[in-house]
């Protein structure tokens, strides 16, 4: 019997619309939360952040030590199961 290809399974979901909740209809009441807050002031206070300098040899040596310790545990390893 020969593998019959299936298409992509696709779960047909309902539209959302807005909710009436009980005592609110027919009244136009903002909404209070994070979606409807203004967002200029996250970015006034990432514009007025002050750029991290780093050092660039910082991280070569980080990864220098990390190898060498990489390499020394190996080697001790060897010897204690040697």
């Amino acid at each position: 019997m020969a593998d019959v290809n299936k298409g992509v399974a696709r779960i047909q979901l309902p539209r959302k619309g807005p909710k009436p909740t009980e005592g609110s209809e027919g009244r136009n009441e903002p909404q209070q939360g994070p979606a409807t807050t203004d967002a200029r002031g996250v970015h006034m206070l990432m514009s007025k952040a002050i750029p991290a300098k780093r050092d660039p040899l910082i991280v070569p040596l980080v990864g220098l030590l990390l190898a060498f310790s990489v390499i020394s545990l190996i080697v001790q390893m060897l010897i204690a199961f040697g």
